[in-house]
């Protein structure tokens, strides 16, 4: 009996296998730290976003048609129109999850960076830098949908970089816009493609998923190979990853009930206004940098290149054989960036002076160089600097 036990137990695990790597539960590098954390804390934010996401939008209604259908709300109240404190807490937690989804991103992309991960699967990167753009998307048509005055004119200062484009950008635009002008036609459009990209942005996780388990995690020594001393996913890094998410709930939960107004600005309480430009328009924290870039260049067309190659020497899997756990050089780069990234989104949100935009320009330049070196660190470097 014990036999024919075993004998199916190994049929499940050859079954459930996909090469060196079991799908059930992985062999894992036994030197993974917290950061390693940002992954699995990434995908259950997701999940309660995407569930907290279902509820807001059951309860939306579309501030511009206020009007037509005499809906008795404060003029200008961000978010969807729920009441009660269970619905508060929904629209809240939904509301900081944003901010949290951000967080767990960069500090992802971050490690990946640091300890040149996208070396080892640059397929896994290549998903992982296309979901970050989607859910750039995402965040940037959620932030319209709650129809105040920032958030208006934020839409349509990003709306009028389709008119740089040649020949199509006129149409473009109108077509995106559903009418002449940035109004009630827009709104019902962004609302749907939100809802949308909730599912693509599914699709692209499992894609991200299953080619993880196929080929298995990086470590913080770079090695391919390094099986010798590990240990499995679910026994050694399963209660971390639970001990991390508990505390990160905690401490949301507790911003989103007793400070959840925190990082909005008086303009979010104020119904659009086509007439009156804000004096400083900006978008939420993690579009900061980008936005810094963006005001930085004339050119509209010219600032989007520019956000788009940045983009692209984030994502470009050079093969590397350091990380930043051995690499001088590679260390060095990755603060200097890291640092110039901060300093943007400071920039960001300051008033667009010439001086602000100078910076601007001269900081991002910083950024695009000490990524460069980041990433070509291991060709260009002398080798004895590569390791202490």
């Amino acid at each position: 009996m014990n036999n024919s036990n075993n004998s199916i137990m190994s049929q499940v695990v050859r079954y459930s296998s996909s090469g060196p790597v079991p799908r059930l539960d992985w062999p894992t590098n036994a030197n993974l730290n917290f950061l390693w954390c940002s992954g699995s804390l990434l995908l259950v934010v997701m999940m309660i976003q995407l569930v907290s996401g279902i509820f807001c939008a059951m309860e939306y209604v579309n501030l511009a048609k206020k009007h037509l259908y005499h809906v008795s709300v404060g003029v200008g109240e961000p978010g969807p129109l729920m009441d009660g404190l269970v619905s508060d807490m929904i629209r809240f937690i939904h509301l900081w999850g944003a901010s949290l989804v951000f967080v767990c991103l960069l500090a992802h992309i971050g490690r990946g960076l640091y300890y040149c991960s996208y070396s080892k699967n640059p397929l896994l990167w290549s998903v992982g830098m296309v979901l970050y753009v989607v859910i750039l998307m995402e965040a940037f048509l959620g932030y319209l949908l709650p129809w105040h005055q920032m958030s208006y004119w934020a839409g349509v200062v990003i709306s009028t970089i389709f008119l740089s484009l040649p020949l199509v950008g006129t149409h473009l635009h109108s077509f995106l816009l559903g009418s002449y002008d940035f109004g009630d036609g827009i709104v019902s459009r962004v609302f749907c493609v939100h809802v949308c990209f909730g599912f693509v942005i599914l699709g692209f996780i499992a894609l991200h998923l299953i080619n993880l388990h196929k080929v298995g995690s990086s470590n913080s020594f770079n090695s391919g190979d390094s099986y010798s001393d590990t240990v499995f996913f679910q026994k050694g890094y399963g209660y971390k990853d639970i001990l991390v998410f508990l505390v990160v709930l905690l401490l949301t939960v507790i911003v989103a009930c007793y400070s959840p107004w925190l990082t909005s600005l008086n303009e979010n309480f104020i119904a659009p206004n086509p007439l009156s430009t804000p004096t400083n328009i900006k978008p939420e924290w993690y579009f900061l940098p980008f936005y810094a870039l963006l005001r930085s260049i004339e050119n509209k067309m010219g600032g989007l290149l520019a956000v788009v190659l940045l983009l692209l020497l984030v994502w470009v899997p050079v093969p590397g054989w350091h990380s930043g756990f051995e690499s001088v050089v590679r260390r060095t780069a990755f603060w200097f960036m890291s640092y110039s990234f901060l300093f943007l989104s400071f920039l960001g949100a300051s008033e667009p002076t010439v001086l602000c935009e100078s910076l601007s320009l001269v900081t991002s330049c910083l950024f695009g160089v000490s990524l460069l070196i980041l990433k070509c660190s291991d060709y260009v470097s002398i080798p004895h600097l590569n390791n202490e």
